[in-house]
């Protein structure tokens, strides 16, 4: 190797999984190719330059590997209506009103009933008659409507729920607005048929700016990596649109949404096809539904209740996918958040299992509420699993409100799972909660609530082992384990310097650190030189 292709980074340390704190690296063409004492890396590369970074401590780059990407691109688009721009339900009209124009749509991001309160159909007529309106829940999983928006999307008394999905009703038996999964789906696939699809699409312009301000935005945070956890048609152009344009700032892996396998199938878009930039990784299909929405599939109802949550995907539609896409070698990412949502998929990876051994490991996403049974079928078949990393401080005590405290003991488990094998991969499923990973690595070591609760205590972690999470872990999650998540000859060399050690710090006080430089590929994207 020439010498003049390598810079040599002097730190304060540099933490790289299981191996002691190093002061130095060199990188050249991307990647690391030396680490070591400053003064073994000058002898070796005597004329390469040296970059002092004084005393602060480097990381390899924050991997988030269950997030939506291209979604929040369009996201940013949309109004915000979370609960500190709408706490309560006169703000959220009010908000709306801002952005009425006509007739034309008004589209709203990360609302939380728990929070605002539950919006209902007749309160969003009243004040917009005329004007379609959709309010997304924080969760994705369902949305409020207006009666200008359903009948724009046929949607009316007479129309019945469909597999996996659903409409909301109130005591009467009336339309309340609700749309429910995979009633609501099409507004992210938009496929030619999908129920969804009068609602408009963001401009190309308009895309790539947004693009281009999310990838500031993470790269702020010091994330390298991540995997877009959902991508159909509408999502695959957002990111190749970003690729064609030169994005060079956060590497993107892609679950395929199952609804599309077969086109992708068809044109030998499998697992691990792309580049460093922008690769498939597997393919993403439904379970039940969401933690934050209460609409996942639970043995016990949710508390008060008597509602067990929704299954989206029949046992028979399941292992059919489950068998196709493991038969085909390819990689799956099934979301499962309740307990029988995820005895579900157990079985039917078992079963595929046993038609063909061997195969990539899969994946569960989210996996949120588990026992002691669940997590050693998890560990026998060498899954790899993304719960979810930020969601015990960002629900805080809502959480016992709507599991109980004996199941919120026994969800994002992290303690249980690493102290059985399992793979563990980060997971904000921003915009579901928010993108910031050292707030997510707080709440994985400390399990507070931002209100204060104590959320699972028996499920903490050390802040070395939320670090590989971040890292290794999620570099796992998509195969890439040989290649990312470590500062090792070989490893691209994605990198975060940051203002404190995450190790050397109160904990709670971890949420607080600041990316001062992120690195991507040994391409500073972020900080000030």
């Amino acid at each position: 190797m020439l010498e003049q292709q390598v810079t040599i980074y002097r730190a304060g340390s540099a933490f790289s999984q299981g191996r002691r704190d190093i002061e130095s690296f060199g990188v050249a063409d991307g990647r690391f190719v030396a680490t070591g004492d400053l003064a073994d890396l000058r002898d070796r590369f005597p004329t390469a330059p040296v970059v002092d970074l004084g005393g602060a401590v480097v990381i390899p780059g924050l991997n988030d590997a269950h997030a939506h990407l291209a979604d929040s691109v369009q996201g940013r688009l949309d109004l915000d209506v979370s609960p500190r721009f709408a706490p309560d339900i006169e703000s959220l009209i009010s908000l709306i009103a801002t952005r009425v124009n006509g007739t034309e749509w008004v589209l709203a991001s990360n609302y939380d009933d728990s929070l605002t309160g539950l919006v209902h159909r007749d309160q969003l007529d009243a004040a917009f008659p005329n004007t379609p309106v959709l309010v997304r829940q924080a969760s994705a999983h369902w949305a409020a409507l207006n009666t200008a928006a359903l009948t724009a999307l046929g949607v009316d008394e007479s129309t019945p729920d469909i597999a996996g999905g659903s409409y909301g009703r109130d005591a009467s038996g009336r339309l309340d607005g609700r749309m429910f999964e995979r009633a609501l789906l099409g507004r992210y696939v938009t496929q030619p048929g999908d129920p969804l699809r009068p609602i408009p699409l963001a401009s190309a312009t308009d895309l790539v700016s947004s693009y281009t301000a999310a990838l500031q935005e993470w790269s702020s945070w010091g994330i390298t990596s991540t995997c877009d956890a959902f991508v159909g048609a509408q999502q695959l152009a957002v990111h190749t649109a970003a690729k064609q344009a030169g994005q060079r700032q956060v590497r993107v892996g892609m679950l395929l949404a199952q609804e599309c396998y077969d086109d992708y199938r068809s044109l030998g878009l499998g697992t691990d096809m792309g580049d460093e930039w922008l690769r498939v990784v597997g393919v993403k299909a439904f379970v039940d539904g969401a933690i934050g929405g209460r609409t996942c599939l639970v043995s016990e109802p949710f508390c008060g209740t008597h509602d067990h949550g929704m299954v989206i995907s029949s046992e028979e539609e399941l292992y059919a996918l489950v068998s196709k896409v493991h038969g085909d070698g390819n990689r799956l990412g099934i979301h499962a958040n309740g307990d029988t949502a995820i005895r579900m998929l157990l079985d039917a990876y078992e079963s595929a299992q046993r038609e063909v051994p061997g195969r990539v490991r899969h994946r569960i996403e989210h996996c949120s509420i588990v026992d002691d049974e669940i997590v050693a079928r998890i560990a026998r078949l060498g899954l790899i699993v993304t719960p979810f990393s930020r969601y015990a401080s960002f629900y805080g005590g809502r959480l016992e409100q709507w599991y109980g405290a004996e199941r919120t003991e026994r969800m994002f488990a992290h303690r249980k799972f690493l102290d059985a094998g399992v793979t563990v991969a980060a997971s904000t499923d921003y915009p579901a909660s928010p993108l910031s990973p050292f707030a997510a690595i707080q709440s994985m070591v400390t399990r507070t609530g931002d209100d204060g609760a104590a959320v699972g205590r028996s499920q903490t972690i050390s802040v070395e082992e939320a670090l590989a999470v971040y890292t290794t872990g999620s570099a796992t999650a998509t195969g890439e384990e040989a290649t990312k998540g470590r500062i090792e000859p070989g490893y691209l060399a994605d990198f975060v310097v940051l203002d404190q050690d995450p190790r050397s710090i109160d904990p709670a006080a971890i949420s607080g650190i600041t990316a001062e430089r992120t690195f991507v590929g040994g391409a500073q994207v972020h900080g000030d030189a």
